[in-house]
């Protein structure tokens, strides 16, 4: 319960510091007061190594890299690409990038994702029709919103 007060793993903290008195050559003058504060010690250094640990983890998770480099004379915006992309169902996604980007045959799609050839090639048309879809309502909001009407 000491430990606790300092960090989420107490026990590693309590392991340690009894660790590292079973390595002592000579015993302390007072053993449990200096267990207590070799515990403090061992509780709060753990938190800041958690600590560090989240943040890190939390910076690494924000920044991810996109999924592609922009070339300097594209006009597409990768990030439109990758947002349409990420809309998919994962296993669509999939066969589209390993179609297009990874120049791989149907029939090699098929043994990657274990889906018979037929299925593949069909969900890969129908990734292609939601991607035209969503690349259409991006350029053209107003006509498949339905805020403009034909007049009479």
């Amino acid at each position: 319960m000491y430990a606790r007060q300092w960090c989420r793993a107490p026990e590693d903290a309590v392991q340690e510091a009894l660790i590292e008195l079973m390595k002592q050559t000579t015993l302390p003058n007072d053993p449990i007061a200096w267990l207590y504060t070799t515990v403090r010690r061992r509780a709060i250094n753990l938190e800041r190594a958690d600590s560090r640990r989240r943040k890190h983890q939390t910076r690494a998770g924000q920044e991810l890299e996109s999924w592609f480099i922009p070339a300097e004379n594209d006009d597409d915006d990768p990030a439109d690409c990758e947002r349409m992309l990420s809309q998919l169902a994962e296993q669509d996604r999939e066969i589209v990038v390993a179609r297009i980007w990874g120049e791989l045959s149907f029939a090699q799609i098929a043994n990657l994702v274990s889906l018979p050839l037929s299925t593949v090639h069909r969900r890969y048309q129908q990734a292609l029709l939601t991607l035209k879809q969503s690349i259409d309502q991006t350029q053209n909001p107003e006509v498949n919103d339905g805020s403009k009407q034909p007049q009479s």
